[in-house]
């Protein structure tokens, strides 16, 4: 039981490294840019206290790279959490299936299954895969024990294995032991995490600040 704590823990740790870096990094780059082009391009918002709606037309019109890092950080931002939270995940997966950690996912995925065949009015509603891909999503989304790392885990797990050739005619269907299956075949397919996206999108926004100078 220690040991499967101390796993848990060691993966939890080291997923949300890696989403604390990715954010922290990230936005750190796109705050540095939009000031830099804040500062360098103050005289495009016009006379006195200045005109947002004049910056942002007259960069559109002279500089088009400053443009696109001042009114694009917020989707920039957005982004990077998207990567952080992707790249958090797959850590999630990977370690499990490499510390042969599986218990970590595995009994809260159980537990969730056989929270919702037990109860009569969610089984019965229950006759396909999309459906119990949705009460299961639902049911993780719920949840208030599992960490906000694992819940994201799970959620990508459920969202991912295949449930559409699951026999839901069969009365001794025990779905617990199926998606077990499932979901320990999908960790051992996991691929490890990958930091690329993160370094093209940093990589854009740094060609895009070195071009903008261009237009100054």
């Amino acid at each position: 039981m220690k040991e499967q704590i101390k796993s848990a823990a060691k993966i939890t740790a080291k997923s949300s490294l890696k989403w604390i870096t990715i954010v922290f990094l990230g936005n750190l780059f796109t705050l540095i840019c939009f000031l830099i082009i804040l500062f360098q391009n103050t005289s495009l918002a016009g006379g006195g206290h200045g005109s947002a709606y004049a910056l942002v037309v007259n960069l559109f019109l002279n500089n088009i790279c400053g443009f696109l890092l001042f009114v694009g950080a917020p989707l920039f931002m957005v982004g990077y959490f998207m990567i952080a939270n992707k790249v958090a995940i797959q850590t999630v997966i990977h370690q499990v299936w490499k510390n042969n950690a599986s218990k970590y996912i595995e009994d809260k995925v159980i537990f969730l299954v056989d929270k919702l065949t037990t109860s009569n009015n969610v089984a019965n509603s229950i006759s396909n895969g999309t459906m119990l891909r949705l009460q299961l999503l639902e049911a993780n989304k719920r949840d208030k024990e599992s960490s906000a790392i694992k819940k994201k885990a799970i959620g990508y797990v459920f969202s991912k294995i295949q449930l559409d050739d699951i026999d839901f005619s069969n009365k001794d269907l025990k779905l617990s032991e199926i998606i077990s299956l499932k979901l320990n075949k999908f960790i051992s397919e996991a691929v490890e995490p990958s930091f690329l996206f993160f370094w093209l999108l940093l990589s854009f926004q740094l060609i895009l600040i070195i071009a903008a100078q261009f237009f100054n």
